[in-house]
């Protein structure tokens, strides 16, 4: 699946920014930038192929997610990833793509592993 394909493409370049040879702390910015598409991409397949529509607004995301949990395509217990992982990729998107957010290594590495975690949770219900 295209958005898939993606998401997966973003944490593979987020993986390999992290651990490039670039010793800037903005590099960090840069992996919690490439998570968050990564998360949205996976979110977007997940509605696409359940509700034949996706986000316009990336705010609208996490609705449209609930909306999968509403309707039991996702189980109440992976609902957790709406406000551990995709409502807060939503909340520093624009901090991380457009104003340059401070980010440090630990947190740079816990968006990969959430990132990681999402593709892998959508892809269970994709399959």
């Amino acid at each position: 699946m295209k958005e898939t394909d993606e998401a997966k493409a973003w944490i593979l370049g987020a993986r390999a920014v992290f651990d490039s040879e670039l010793k800037n702390a903005e590099r960090f910015t840069v992996v919690v930038a490439m998570c968050v598409h990564a998360v949205i991409r996976a979110n977007d397949a997940l509605t696409t192929k359940f509700l034949k529509k996706k986000a316009f607004r990336h705010d609208e995301a996490p609705e449209l997610f609930m909306e999968l949990v509403r309707k039991k395509i996702i189980s109440n217990d992976d609902k957790r990833l709406r406000d551990e992982v995709l409502g807060p990729a939503v909340q520093i998107k624009s901090g991380v793509d457009y104003r340059g957010q401070k980010i440090d290594d630990l947190k740079a590495t816990e968006w990969i592993t959430s990132a990681e975690n999402f593709l892998k949770t959508a892809e269970k219900y994709l399959t």
